[in-house]
């Protein structure tokens, strides 16, 4: 109800100029209210929230691209950072508004979810290499306050949404390759049967590598069920994942000089690598109770094997996690009126738990050698209740608040107690309040702000060990560390300039205390701890605009300013000092996309250039070592035919035309001298192309 009369109403806004809001051309249309769930766990139109938030649709993630992982389609969000590290053996650094540059492995301080289901683990550590874009409807980037009520995060949430299958049956083919040796291959079917709705895709991924010893091999499946009965639907997911990849390491300063595709220190030599297996699936239950109230069960279950042989060590080492993990969720949503005004309520409850067997061997040439050197088993749950109410106390203005609270614990039983006992726990409780207001202008121009309160708790990697590693393997856990916590203010404004030209704008300022920073050693061996304030501040702004004669312009531009506000002491003694005012490390000053496309609606032609420009960035806490900026010109074309039952497609990409060298991603506090191994250079000119057919029963 409320969904339908917001966009009515700004359509009817539009309609003033004379122009409608569908379609301009044939696939370049501006989409002027994207429809998302992420904000309030309900449908509603993007246009009127007090939210940033961003969506990229499955014919943009799908627009002549090679469809390998999340960075390809990333760029377009203004204050998101998903860096190409180029190296499959490593998980995507994702950041959003600076929160999770810090991470070196996998993804922190942003929730990740699929179809609903948490990828995120209740330690706050997560990873987007699961994401099939192949049967993506969407992927949601939201930023700011609200993603306080997802739990234990402060950046924001990234969620990715699988289509439904299309009314007749039907069945698709992708062939693709490119340079570096790398080959695609996808297969897929759906359509929909009675009651019954479903879509699968299958796909293969092997590569080279830019880089010396960087080939990789990905096998990953998919698949969503969805049924019908009456006032229900049950709706079931599937994914696997099975992948191996060499892990060149990250270069030193020299070393990138010398030579930017060389593998890092004793990475041949060692055979460093990773052997990665996931398998996760999921399903939820939604029941009308009546006309105005729904009921949804979300249970999942899944277990993830990674053993990642490294070059730490006199000789290597192997560090091998096998994962079980499972959780629940029941919500309950009202959408009726109070007062003759459009109320919409969820509230829920949800349960989290992970179990990881964490062990260590000494490698020898790449092998694993001995006994475990550590063997532990670690254990942690979350229960949180959630709840939040969207009003709109008169035409003019929309209200959301929510709250949520949240008990997190940590168990670790070390196995192997001698030298020293890592066994312990550690406990939080967190309430994040959040609220925001939208104030609507005109019906195409809306004001808006929100507060809110955020945390986030050290994960086990960051508990592994205490003060200086190499003394006792720096066995931890260390049970000194606390959850950093934030305060979180944002201000913004989404306006239909013309009816064709969109355009968001959004502040924010960010205050967070008990930071979590690099205490000791570096890398995969370093200990952590909390110091004191940070503020990042930022604007962020995108704007999306259908020319004359089929062209489209799009343009997201993001400024921050990220900082410590006390100084502090950090590494192996004697320790580096950390001014008040140093910046961040691994987040950037300003980063900026644009694109103009153009589509020739009668061959089905289509063609866009792209630029990226990403600012230097600093690579330890000190400041003392740097990553310059650069920009990077991108071009992609594609035809698309329908005849009969028939439609086919062909695309090529070219990416980095200038061959410009550049670094594409940092390993953050490496080193907080000069010295550190923290370079993952981007690949030079490269292209990727690729053909595919669907046939449609």
């Amino acid at each position: 109800m409320h969904t339908s009369s917001i966009s009515a109403r700004l359509l009817a806004g539009l309609a003033v100029t004379g122009v409608s809001a569908s379609a301009v051309g044939d696939d370049l249309r501006l989409n002027t209210s994207p429809v998302v769930v992420s904000a309030t766990r309900v449908e509603q139109a993007s246009f009127d929230l007090p939210v940033s938030i961003d969506v990229i649709a499955g014919d943009e993630i799908r627009d002549s691209r090679p469809l390998v992982n999340l960075t390809e389609t990333a760029v377009r969000v203004p204050g998101v950072v998903v860096s190409n590290r180029y190296n499959a053996a490593q998980d995507l650094a994702v950041s959003s508004r600076g929160f999770g540059s810090r991470s070196s492995f996998g993804v922190r301080g942003v929730r990740i979810y699929a179809d609903g289901i948490p990828v995120t683990m209740p330690d706050g550590q997560g990873q987007t290499g699961t994401f099939n874009l192949d049967s993506a409807r969407s992927i949601e980037f939201m930023r700011g306050p609200f993603s306080a009520l997802y739990g234990n995060s402060s950046g924001g949430v990234i969620q990715i949404f699988t289509r439904d299958g299309g009314p007749e049956p039907s069945f698709e083919g992708t062939v693709s390759g490119g340079s570096y040796d790398t080959r695609r291959t996808s297969i897929g079917f759906d359509g929909q049967r009675g009651a019954l709705n479903y879509v699968a895709n299958a796909n293969q991924y092997d590569s080279d590598g830019y880089r010396d010893h960087s080939a990789s091999h990905r096998d990953s499946q998919h698949a969503k069920l969805g049924y019908v009965l009456g006032d229900s639907r049950l709706t079931m997911v599937a994914t696997a994942l099975d992948q191996t990849a060499e892990d060149p390491g990250a270069l030193t300063a020299a070393q990138y000089q010398d030579n930017p595709q060389q593998a890092g220190t004793n990475a041949i030599s060692r055979n460093a690598r990773v052997n990665r297996n996931h398998k996760q699936g999921g399903a939820t239950f939604e029941h009308a109770l009546s006309g105005s109230d729904r009921l949804a069960l979300m249970g999942y279950y899944g277990t993830r094997v990674n053993e990642q042989y490294q070059t730490l060590g006199a000789t290597g080492r192997l560090s091998a996690i096998d994962r079980e993990f499972l959780g629940s969720e029941a919500k309950w949503t009202h959408i009726g009126e109070i007062l003759g005004r459009p109320v919409t309520v969820v509230a829920g409850l949800n349960y989290d738990r992970m179990v990881d067997d964490r062990t260590q061997f000494n490698a020898v040439n790449g092998e694993k050698s001995g006994i475990a050197t550590r063997f532990e088993t670690q254990r942690a749950h979350n229960l949180d209740e959630f709840a939040q109410v969207m009003i709109a106390p008169s035409p003019d203005w929309l209200l959301i608040a929510g709250i949520r609270h949240t008990d997190v614990r940590f168990d670790i039983h070390d196995h192997i107690p001698s030298p020293t006992d890592g066994s312990g726990h550690l406990a939080f409780s967190n309430t994040s309040p959040v609220i925001g207001a939208t104030y609507h202008v005109t019906p195409a121009f809306n004001l808006y702000a929100n507060f809110g309160r955020g945390f986030e708790t050290p994960t086990f990697i960051e508990q592994t060990y205490v003060g200086d590693p190499t003394i006792n393997d720096g066995a931890g856990p260390n049970l000194a560390l606390q959850p950093s916590r934030s305060r979180n203010y944002e201000a913004g404004t989404k306006v239909m300039l013309t009816s064709n030209t969109r355009l968001n704008l959004a502040t924010f300022r960010i205050d967070t205390r008990d930071e979590i920073v690099t205490d000791q050693g570096n890398g995969a061996t370093a200990s952590f701890k909390n110091v004191g304030r940070t503020r990042r501040d930022g604007v962020e702004l995108a704007l999306d605009s259908a020319l004359p004669f089929n062209l489209n312009l799009y343009v997201a531009v993001a400024r921050m300013t990220a900082t410590f506000r006390d100084t502090f002491c950090t590494g192996s003694p004697p320790c580096a000092t950390v001014s008040a005012g140093n910046r961040i490390p691994g987040t950037y000053a300003y980063t900026g996309y644009a694109e103009l496309a153009w589509h020739h609606p009668a061959s089905g032609f289509s063609a866009a250039i792209e630029g990226v420009r990403f600012s230097d960035t600093y690579t330890n806490d000190s400041n003392a070592q740097r990553a310059d900026g650069y920009t990077l010109a991108n071009l992609r074309a594609g035809f698309r035919q329908r005849f009969a039952h028939w439609q086919t497609w062909q695309y090529l990409r070219l990416e980095n035309l200038g061959d410009k060298t550049y670094i594409s991603s940092v390993r953050i506090n490496t080193s907080q001298a000069t010295t550190g191994a923290a370079f993952e250079p981007g690949a030079g000119r490269n292209w990727f192309a690729g053909v595919g057919a669907r046939y449609i029963f």
